[in-house]
């Protein structure tokens, strides 16, 4: 029945979702917590391509999965003459320190890409968030939901305001694990940064354009620097998501609870406590006993849901659960 309930619930998502593509961009830290999000990404999203920029050295691992509109694109060769060692290199230039490298370079690729992308709209999905149902990105009148945050840092708008000459517009941050990016305006941000770079290739320019004792640390996103400029040129195409039919609840702290490598019945615990999806952060602090018990637990529920007589105690379960990682109540 629950199979029947996801291919329904998948057939009315189809019906009201807009053209639209998803893009993970994949480091060799999380080669296997990204199959797993690419197949779950499969399984609810029903986007038209799934594109995982990545190294062609782990191409053979995603092709292992046999989905026929997955697209992998080279990291090397997506920005002009353009890739990991060139901002390695800047980094080691300007402060001796190039460990934050990857992490510019990403961000770079996810806006890069829009001038292949053929879709009207693209998700950015981050590679270690792992999605447990089907989510409505549009609303009724095609206009973007946003799962806003509450992070404010403010060097992220120093060098917004520095590369396009736009300040931060709104009160709460576009920081979140995914961002429905609307494609043509990601180009024309593209082409307003290009411009303003005066010949600098805009990803120097941007490096550029970050203080230096911000460069080591988190010096741009490019999740502000598209939220601001699209409210600054285009805020009738998107809203927060407000009704609670509309309301994400989610957690970052996967790994804690379950490990960084979840399995199928892991996953399938995680939706019955009402998540839309997962964060498994490789860095986080996490305790091998507490983990073991919890996998434990897990197991005791699926065994109490097969006896009816004693299907009740799950609720303590979940209840516990929800206490101890601070999850939300299910927003409907």
């Amino acid at each position: 029945m629950r199979d029947i309930n996801y291919i329904f619930a998948l057939m009315v998502f189809d019906s009201k979702r807009k053209n639209y593509d998803v893009v993970i961009c994949v480091g060799p830290q999380h080669i296997e917590i990204a199959k797993v999000v690419i197949n779950q990404v499969k399984r609810f999203f029903q986007a038209q391509q799934i594109y995982v920029i990545t190294s062609p050295y782990y191409f053979e691992k995603f092709q292992l999965l046999s989905l026929t509109n997955l697209v992998l694109v080279n990291e090397n060769e997506l920005l002009y003459r353009f890739n990991f060692e060139s901002v390695a290199d800047f980094l080691k230039q300007k402060i001796n320190n190039g460990d934050r490298a990857g992490w510019y370079f990403q961000q770079f690729l996810k806006l890069e890409i829009s001038k292949i992308i053929q879709s009207d709209y693209y998700l950015i999905w981050d590679a270690d968030t792992i999605p447990l149902k089907p989510i409505d990105f549009f609303d009724k009148e095609d206009k973007v939901l946003i799962h806003k945050s509450e992070e404010n840092h403010n060097p992220y708008f120093e060098t917004l305001e520095h590369i396009l000459g736009v300040t931060k517009t709104v009160n709460y941050s576009f920081i979140s694990e995914h961002f429905m990016v609307k494609t043509a305006a990601i180009r024309i941000m593209l082409e307003e940064l290009s411009k303003n770079a005066n010949g600098m290739y805009w990803p120097y320019y941007i490096l550029e354009s970050i203080q230096k004792k911000d460069l080591s640390l988190s010096g741009f996103s490019e999740y502000e620097t598209y939220g601001n400029f699209l409210n600054s040129t285009y805020p009738d195409d998107f809203r927060l998501r407000t009704s609670p039919s509309e309301l994400l609840n989610t957690t970052r702290n996967g790994s804690m609870i379950l490990g960084t490598l979840p399995n199928t019945k892991n996953l399938h615990f995680l939706e019955v406590l009402g998540l839309h999806y997962a964060t498994f952060e490789i860095w986080q602090d996490i305790n091998p006993k507490q983990i073991k018990a919890n996998k434990r637990r897990v197991a005791l529920f699926f065994f109490f849901e097969k006896i009816p007589l004693i299907r009740s105690l799950n609720k303590l379960i979940i209840k516990n659960f929800r206490k101890t990682y601070s999850l939300p109540q299910p927003p409907y």
